[in-house]
Parts: structure tokens; sequence; C-alpha cells
């Protein structure tokens, strides 16, 4: 865990742009397989319609910046990104404690996000060999019993 003190809390419409950004600087370092016009078509579908459809949660530093976020449907993580700089000090581990999904679904080519999740219980069920949007990414879907 870091060293700083971070909270976590709901977020709000006003914290829609800042989450959109830190979305993109997390994705760009996991997602190589996307290219400039994927994030560039995503970036307001992320911002006006997946994030308005699901709980998130944001997880703040001492200064009241994001540094990563979680979005959930019932049991489904929907995404979880942790700002890039603050990788591998326990955010992402906090924001996955404090939401306590049951199932996740990852990119394949995700590699570091597949590894994360399986080092907290989670196991492959399936694999899908195209995205949400059609596109030829393979998804994992995984799941684990409640925490």
């Amino acid at each position: 865990m870091s060293a700083d003190p971070v909270s976590v809390r709901l977020a709000g419409e006003r914290d829609l742009d800042d989450l959109t950004d830190l979305w993109e600087r997390a994705a760009r370092t996991s997602h190589g397989f996307m290219s400039d016009d994927d994030f560039a078509e995503a970036h307001p579908y992320l911002r006006d319609a997946l994030l308005p459809s699901m709980d998130v949660w944001v997880a703040e530093d001492d200064t009241g910046r994001p540094i990563g976020l979680a979005g959930v449907r019932g049991p489904h993580l929907e995404l979880l990104y942790v700002e890039p700089a603050v990788h591998g000090t326990g955010i992402g581990t906090l924001l996955l404690d404090h939401v306590r999904p049951t199932s996740v679904e990852v990119y394949a080519g995700n590699t570091h996000g597949l590894g994360f999740y399986t080092a907290h219980g989670f196991r492959r069920l399936r694999t899908h060999t195209t995205d949400a949007f059609g596109r030829p990414f393979p998804v994992v879907h995984l799941v684990r019993d409640a925490p």
C-alpha cells in the first residue's frame, strides 16, 4: 500500500472528466493492442454512457487527486484502472477489496490485469473472441467466490 493516505469514495458527475482521463492514461499502458482511433472512440463513450451507468468508486490521494477508479454493476466489475505513476502501490487491491466483485472481463492482451485478478482469487470461466463492440480483441471472463 502507498505510504500516503488514500481515501475511497463514490464518484459523482463532477468526476467524469478526471476519471475518463485517468482511464485513458492507465489503459494506454495495459492495452497496447488498441489504436489511437480506438481510444478516441472509447473516450466519449466512457464519459457519457458507461461511467454514468454504473457505481463508480474513486481512490484519491491526500490532495484529493483521483489515482484509481473501479466501476461495478452488482457483483460484476466493469472496470478497474489505476494511475500509472502509482501502479504496484496497492491502490488496485484497495479498490478491489472495496467493491468485492465476483466476476470481471479482461482483454486477453492485458496480461498484467489477468495476473492481478488471478492473484486475487479469480479463475478463467471462458474466453470470447471479440469484445463488447465486436472488435477482434479477445476477452477473458473471470469469476471467483464471494470474498
